[in-house]
């Protein structure tokens, strides 16, 4: 997968210019798919900039960053992200013990199906499918994904770092 990113900021001057108009190539995910990382910032832009991407190095932001990412999905799979330190992966049971893609991580994520179908489970089974052109906003709950069908894919997730509490009442 090859995304086009274009690319704002500002010359010496201040004016504004294209700093950047080039493919971003894909990364691939642990065979079901590619992700292509198309922004990354730990901590929130300060204006005027050159517009270069900050990059970090991890998938999930701490508070306040940002992750802007395209995923190509394959179909008949769980889609469960490669684990990390900031990602709290459980089975089905929700006794933390063999992935079965249910995951939670400390991020608010919007996301947009940009093609095929998507189906996005929560942990007591709730399920909703999702197609082309639909939207949805991820608040940090346990869930998991998969493709619906035999076609792949794709949807674009700009995803911001959280807080996280816990609250007896949302237990």
């Amino acid at each position: 997968m090859k995304v086009r990113t274009v690319v704002t900021g500002f010359d010496a001057k201040g004016r504004s210019v294209f700093v950047q108009d080039e493919q971003v190539d894909g990364t691939p995910i642990l065979g079901l798919g590619e992700l292509a990382f198309l922004w990354n910032a730990n901590e929130p832009a300060t204006y005027p900039n050159a517009g270069k991407n900050p990059g970090a190095p991890d998938i999930f932001p701490p508070v306040g960053g940002i992750r802007y990412i395209i995923g190509t999905y394959s179909p008949g799979k769980f889609i469960a992200p490669e684990p990390t330190p900031e990602m709290h992966l459980e089975d089905g049971d929700g006794s933390g013990g063999a992935n079965d893609g249910f995951h939670r991580t400390d991020t608010t994520d919007f996301g947009v199906i940009l093609s095929g179908t998507m189906a996005l489970e929560l942990d007591d089974g709730a399920e909703v499918v999702l197609s082309a052109g639909d939207v949805v906003v991820q608040n940090g709950t346990r869930h998991r994904w998969r493709v619906v069908g035999d076609v792949p894919a794709i949807l674009a997730a700009f995803i911001i770092g959280a807080h996280r509490r816990w609250d007896p009442a949302c237990a």
